[in-house]
């Protein structure tokens, strides 16, 4: 009897211990696929995710620091999780640690703005964002941050403001708006979260699968054409999940959102590429631009980016929709900023070239007279000197065109159309431009010694502009030597391979020098160094040559004389 007895007591505990085991293998397979879950999510956000401790250790970071960096997730958090600072730019290092730091002693929100090595080398500006997590009684256990890159938007507020200092006379009302628009995108990034959901595919591939077979790689194409039918198949998405993000986006309850398979889509038709790689079924990367109906019936636009997982059991998709409202509202604006800063900029120079539009004109048209005379007493000679008139009535022909081009550039300054930029043969640019000046030169009592190598080397650039600026620097050159005692009155052209793909032009003289200390100064508007000078040529210059992706400078030579040189890319 006791035997029996033991024997039954062994099986209960026996049987009590196999459900134990039972239930915590599955509350560990459920804990796996949370976390597998929860893994899935923070790798398929654009954004650098990234949690630290009150004393400012980092100890996670999603897989998007690897993808930007080029370094692993590991290395971020070398160092006792302080590796990570490595990668900011040395100048903002110390910055970023000093916020970090107040953030941690204040309690208050993380907010810094700071440059980061990418895996190309270059450096990118990013808005680094961070909350605290609180326990029971108020402590700081841990932190929760996000670092967005802003590059783009920051490179375009530094372009705004250095076009504003530089025409803030001509455009005082228009700075005023766009300093309201930069403070209004910089407010944008501030508050930015990252709205997210988690839909179900597997009802949206079975009805996908018979057009597939039917319409193959020309899907999306279908799609397009039959928005109606894209619509119906877009409802097959059932969404299992939202975040608190999405519902502060859309200003919708969760309930609502769930219910709804395609929250407020204006237009389907963004999402038939999306579709596509469904059909396909390729674990990829979706990303598009939507417009999306909220609560209170206005649109949102939003880069909408849709990462696709495909588990043993079904088919998931991660969405997120980063509000770009008023990044585009912003965008317009500063487009319409940057239309009418280069009006005003048109206008101012096409009012200095009008003003020296006598003094451009004047040398063509000298050398059409001249060349002109010289041809008529040719043919009047007895017997007719038909080769000198020939020769005389080319270099009219020439400067004819020359004056042609003057007059058409300076209409087309006016107007709204882009300069004709194409692959020019910069030495080509030099010989012609100092035969246009031929007559000057000669009548200076100067001469031009040009070196210019004999192959082609070409530079994209607008002829016109090109030869306007090597015109100018001639002319300049000209009238440095007119006022210098030294009998060597050559003025040399040389043209050479600059540094890291450049092509350096140099104009020489042995004229009276530049002012010391105004080597920067004479490229500033309405700054001349000649009596009755208007002080616009060199700052015109310098402009076109900036336009091509070039810079000009300017300094006194050692032995008298100076030069201004400009470089541009080399194709």
């Amino acid at each position: 009897m006791l035997v029996v007895l033991m024997a039954s007591v062994m099986a209960a505990l026996l049987g009590a211990l196999g459900a134990y085991r039972l239930a915590m293998s599955r509350s560990d397979r459920a804990r796996a696929y949370h976390e597998d879950n929860l893994r899935h999510v923070a790798d398929s956000v654009p954004q650098v995710l990234w949690q630290g401790l009150q004393d400012g250790r980092v100890t996670f970071m999603n897989l998007r620091w690897s993808e930007i960096t080029g370094a692993t997730v590991d290395e971020g958090l070398e160092e006792d999780g302080w590796a990570w600072k490595n990668w900011f730019h040395p100048e903002d290092r110390q910055g970023l640690l000093d916020d970090w730091a107040l953030a941690r002693a204040t309690g208050q929100q993380f907010d810094s703005y700071r440059r980061l090595l990418y895996a190309d080398g270059t450096y990118r500006w990013l808005q680094v964002t961070a909350r605290p997590v609180r326990s029971a009684d108020g402590s700081i256990v841990r932190w929760y941050g996000v670092s967005t890159d802003i590059h783009a938007e920051m490179q375009t507020q530094l372009s705004v403001r250095a076009m504003n200092q530089t025409l803030e006379q001509h455009v005082e009302e228009r700075t005023r708006d766009l300093s309201i628009s930069e403070n209004r995108y910089r407010s944008l990034f501030e508050r930015s979260h990252v709205a997210m959901f988690e839909q179900n595919l597997d009802a949206l591939i079975e009805a996908l699968e018979p057009l597939h077979r039917s319409h193959g790689a020309r899907l999306s194409n279908y799609f397009k054409e039959n928005p109606d039918k894209l619509s119906d198949l877009l409802k097959l998405l059932k969404t299992e999940e939202v975040n608190a993000a999405a519902i502060e986006f859309l200003g919708k309850d969760r309930g609502t959102l769930l219910k709804h398979t395609r929250p407020g889509v204006v237009d389907p038709k963004p999402f038939a590429e999306l579709l596509q790689l469904i059909a396909e079924r390729r674990d990829s990367h979706w990303e598009g631009i939507v417009s999306l109906i909220v609560a209170d019936g206005s649109v949102k636009r939003a880069i909408c980016g849709v990462t696709l997982v495909r588990g043993a059991d079904r088919t998931r998709a991660f969405t997120h929709l980063s509000d770009i409202t008023e990044r585009e509202h912003t965008r317009e604006q500063l487009l319409e900023a940057r239309e009418d800063l280069s009006r005003a900029n048109r206008a101012l120079t096409v009012g200095a070239l009008s003003m020296s539009l006598v003094h451009d004109l004047g040398q063509p048209i000298s050398a059409i007279t001249i060349d002109a005379t010289v041809g008529r007493r040719s043919l009047g000679r007895t017997p007719a000197d038909v080769a000198t008139a020939s020769k005389a009535f080319d270099r009219v022909i020439s400067s004819a065109r020359r004056a042609a081009d003057l007059l058409h550039r300076t209409r087309e300054q006016a107007s709204r159309r882009e300069r004709a930029v194409q692959p020019v043969d910069l030495g080509e640019i030099i010989r012609v431009s100092v035969g246009l000046l031929e007559h000057e030169v000669r009548l200076q009592g100067c001469s031009v010694s040009i070196d210019v190598p004999c192959e082609p080397l070409q530079v994209a650039a607008d002829r016109v502009e090109l030869q306007q600026v090597l015109i100018n620097l001639i002319l300049n050159a000209l009238a440095a030597s007119r006022g210098s005692s030294i009998n060597d009155k050559t003025i040399g052209v040389r043209l050479a391979e600059g540094c890291a793909g450049f092509l350096a032009v140099e104009v020489r003289d042995g004229g009276i020098g530049l002012p010391v200390g105004a080597e920067d100064r004479i490229f500033d508007p309405l700054f001349s160094t000649r009596p009755g000078g208007m002080g616009m040529g060199l700052a015109i210059c310098r402009s076109i040559i900036q336009g091509f992706g070039g810079d000009l400078t300017a300094r006194n030579n050692a032995h008298g004389g100076a030069t201004l040189a400009f470089s541009l890319p080399r194709l």
